[in-house]
């Protein structure tokens, strides 16, 4: 397949990670007919990466990531770079029990392999003499300490590489005109352009779908993509207790939550791993998003909510009972092996999908668009093409993949949230 013309016609529906990083190097490429849609002006009041941090860390037991992460980590980093500022190098401590350790296993050993430090075990005493605001008794936990992670202000992050996007000739179109509703096909099923909620339509040579959760909304995506949430809160510090939390490093227990350094602002976020899907009967069959603007009153299911500071009291026991100050579910798109879906569509022409975050793939904003131009171009390594292909019924081979086994649940069979939430279907 050749590269599509410079001059010619691109849509990407999405602003979010996918879809910011593939505007962005479509436009250093050259190409100068881009244009973005999205339900929001930059940065996209829903995409999962729209978010006040998101770690980045190099541990993955899938050498294809770990490079990935390192080139990414490289340009976060650089002090001179689009992202200067940004990044917060914390490290950050995993917390594994049986089911979680294969991963972080094979997470060292691909490290090893690359050269890059791997995790290394560490006893709770070590944490309390090291970071003495961290006095929980870390039950449950078996403690690895890595100095290769960080976390970056993530809003921020996409906000800058959109504004170089449309220095260099990008268009974004938000609000009714920019909220896809209706992917557009001819006669011959090739995909020809895209119909918003306004009744405006927009023709393309190239038609990229970076929709991420809400992919679903638009396409039939055979089952291999799954909408789900993660809930977020966010809790408010005194200035002493900033001082007193800065230095701490990310934890991220892989079957309890995780928790972040404080903001300047003293907003410390802290994220629960147990994720949940929407199987509402008016999405046939499948799970989507229940955004919080378009359900404005929901706030987050009180089961999760307990465990989460269940959790809390293991590692920060004076602020597991804080009142949030905000709360969300974050929605991603889920792929069942964790790898990526950046690939043609197998049956209509022109159209490209970019989507299958699976929770992981904000780090690599700062390259993931450049492979998304390659498979575009018809130059993405035969590996890699491989591991992003169409692929219904894709199973998850093992959990060294997986780095949050826990099984998912519905929003609609939570007690006293999943009543009040197909009440509004």
């Amino acid at each position: 397949m050749g590269a599509p013309k410079l001059s010619e016609p691109i849509i990407v529906i999405g602003g979010g990670t996918f879809g910011t990083s593939t505007a962005f190097y479509l436009a250093q490429k050259g190409y100068t007919n881009v244009t973005v849609l999205d339900r929001f002006a930059v940065p996209s009041f829903e995409a999962a990466g729209n978010d006040i941090n998101k770690v980045v860390r190099t541990e993955y037991p899938e050498p294809l990531y770990t490079k990935l992460a390192s080139d990414a980590r490289d340009i976060w980093r650089d002090a001179n770079g689009l992202f200067a500022g940004l990044y917060n190098p914390s490290g950050w401590i995993i917390g594994a029990t049986d089911r979680s350790t294969p991963f972080v296993e094979a997470s060292m050993k691909s490290a090893k392999a690359l050269g890059v430090a791997p995790p290394r075990l560490v006893s709770t005493n070590e944490i309390h003499k090291q970071w003495p605001c961290l006095n929980g008794n870390f039950q449950g936990w078996n403690s690895y300490w890595s100095p290769n992670a960080a976390w970056v202000n993530a809003r921020e992050g996409i906000v800058r590489m959109a504004r170089e996007a449309t220095k260099a000739g990008v268009k974004y179109i938000s609000g009714s005109s920019g909220y896809a509703k209706q992917l557009l096909f001819d006669e011959n099923q090739t995909c020809v352009g895209v119909r918003c909620e306004d009744g405006s339509t927009y023709y393309g040579g190239q038609v990229i779908l970076a929709a991420g959760a809400a992919a679903g909304n638009l396409l039939d995506l055979e089952n291999q993509i799954v909408a789900k949430g993660h809930t977020v809160g966010h809790i408010q510090l005194t200035p002493e207790e900033v001082k007193k939390y800065k230095s701490m490093p990310i934890l991220d227990h892989l079957e309890g939550g995780i928790l972040f350094p404080p903001q300047e602002d003293g907003i410390m976020k802290i994220g629960a791993i147990h994720f949940v899907t929407n199987y509402a009967k008016s999405s046939k069959g499948i799970s989507l998003p229940r955004y919080r603007s378009d359900n404005p009153q929901d706030g987050i299911p009180a089961i999760i909510e307990a465990r989460l500071r269940k959790w809390m009291e293991t590692c920060v026991p004076e602020l597991a009972h804080r009142e949030w100050v905000e709360t969300r579910i974050c929605w991603d798109g889920d792929m069942a092996d964790y790898h990526f879906l950046i690939t043609p569509h197998p049956k209509h022409k022109n159209l490209k999908i970019t989507i299958g975050g699976s929770a992981h793939g904000f780090k690599f904003l700062p390259v993931l668009g450049k492979y998304i131009v390659e498979m575009m171009e018809g130059t993405l390594d035969a590996e890699i093409a491989h591991k992003w292909r169409w692929r219904p019924g894709t199973q998850l081979a093992d959990y060294t993949t997986n780095p949050h086994p826990e099984n998912s649940e519905d929003l609609n069979d939570m007690p006293g949230w999943g009543t009040a939430v197909k009440s509004l279907l």
